[in-house]
């Protein structure tokens, strides 16, 4: 079978983290291609999707399971792992984010509901202007004051809205989606690694319990999200959706609102969770892979299901 890496998503992503620890040097000079990194793959993801009613149950589920279950137990377990303030505080604004941007292409590209996604996203952001700022001031006193709703409001306009235009466009350019979404990926991961890759060198002393934390609240939570919704009847497509929304945060902006607000060692968790989602993605494309070589010789797959899987695989 022929290798195409450059659209292996999961090569994209490991050679981006690696790139990122070992030549960090240019990330701070792109740093300005985050943005527009991230609004191509929104684009792109829903690209030829048929937003429609938007499906109320589906969104509300996605929007619980991240700000309910994935930060609850964010909330729950830092504390019981880590001493150290600033990496607890750090955790905390973690909890308080909404969901990262790329779940949408991610979804897309582990042949995902990306409809039903894309409004738990909406949804996610929409009620982050209360959220963040709410949970930050809760848990971590009077600099939780400091965070206003602009930043939030502006990702959802620039990362949501304005993307879900663009995509009603992009099919007109003829571009295979896996370009796109992969350099964007690739861009983003790499510029969010070199950034904060000397806080996790130099820090290593705390890095081991913050390093336990990420793989509970990304590896541990999708895994128990996937298991609940398989074990409550959820088609697979809606299982993929969920299990992202039960695993990943926005860390570029938990990042900079930790940086800010209470200094550089808070950064850190959300650097090392980086570390792990992108694992975590790379493990589900390949059960994805297998899933897909399991069930190709008895059904026939849609067209959404092949794009997806000549993304992922080829």
């Amino acid at each position: 079978m022929q290798i195409n890496l450059h659209k292996n998503t999961a090569f994209i992503l490991t050679l981006a983290a690696t790139l990122g620890f070992l030549l960090p040097g240019p990330a701070e000079r792109i740093e300005f291609l985050v943005i527009p990194a991230l609004f191509l793959m929104m684009a792109f993801s829903m690209a030829g999707i048929d937003l429609g009613i938007p499906p109320i149950r589906g969104a509300m589920a996605g929007f619980l399971i991240n700000y309910l279950f994935l930060s609850g137990l964010i909330l729950f377990i830092a504390p019981l792992v880590l001493v150290e303030e600033a990496l607890i505080l750090g955790f905390v604004v973690m909890a308080a984010t909404p969901p990262a941007v790329a779940v949408v292409p991610l979804t897309k590209l582990l042949a995902g509901d990306v409809r039903l996604a894309l409004y738990s996203e909406a949804l996610s952001y929409l009620g982050s202007l209360v959220l963040m700022p709410l949970i930050i001031f809760l848990f971590a006193g009077e600099a939780g004051a400091a965070v206003g709703v602009g930043e939030t409001f502006e990702i959802v306009l620039i990362l949501i809205l304005l993307p879900i235009l663009a995509s009603r466009y992009v099919n007109l350019l003829k571009i295979d989606p896996a370009h796109p979404i992969n350099a964007g990926l690739f861009s983003v991961t790499y510029i969010v690694v070199g950034l904060n890759s000397s806080a996790i060198s130099m820090e290593a002393a705390g890095v081991a319990g913050v390093l336990l934390v990420a793989f509970a609240r990304t590896f541990a939570s999708g895994a128990a999200v996937y298991a609940a919704s398989a074990a409550t009847g959820v088609e697979h497509p809606q299982r993929v959706a969920y299990t992202l929304f039960g695993s990943f945060k926005n860390l570029g902006l938990a990042a900079t609102v930790a940086l800010l607000l209470f200094g550089p060692r808070a950064a850190v968790p959300a650097a090392v969770c980086i570390l792990t989602e992108t694992g975590f993605y790379i493990l589900l494309s390949a059960l994805a892979g297998r899933r897909r070589r399991g069930t190709s010789s008895s059904a026939p797959p849609d067209a959404e299901e092949k794009i997806a899987y000549r993304i992922c695989q080829q």
